[in-house]
């Protein structure tokens, strides 16, 4: 199983509405639910085909797995760039890191990126996600 594919097929999710037309979005999410939620084994390849089947998702696999071994979306990654011309405070820098959520399930993943976005609902099942500990 790589790992990075998985995370990429999860962390999308929340992001398609603005990445795609919204009937596209939709179907794509429609088939990534129905891979990350199916009963039977699922191939790597089959969740890759889906997300490189528009540009938009391709660039996103690829960011995704560009982020080993963190796996983390492009939206979570720029969210702890330390930006260049700024010093910050003397001391140990260290970027602080996204929030991460995932449903309880394990079909959806969301990096909630300022404390004041309230938490998302799976897609899939209508239900909160939860922290994930050293996410």
């Amino acid at each position: 199983m790589d790992k990075g594919v998985w995370e990429a097929a999860r962390s999308v999710r929340p992001y398609l509405r603005t990445m795609l037309r919204p009937s596209v979005a939709a179907e794509v999410d429609a088939q990534l639910a129905e891979l990350l939620t199916a009963t039977r084994e699922v191939d790597d390849q089959e969740l890759r085909a889906v997300l490189e089947q528009w540009v938009e998702t391709s660039e996103f696999l690829e960011q995704v797995l560009d982020d080993a071994p963190y796996f983390r979306p492009p939206q979570a990654v720029s969210a702890t760039v330390v930006r260049r011309g700024y010093s910050g405070l003397p001391g140990a820098p260290s970027p602080v890191g996204a929030d991460k959520y995932s449903c309880p399930k394990g079909d959806c993943v969301w990096y909630r990126l300022d404390v004041g976005v309230e938490v998302v609902c799976c897609p899939t099942h209508q239900i909160p996600l939860e922290p994930v500990s050293g996410g």
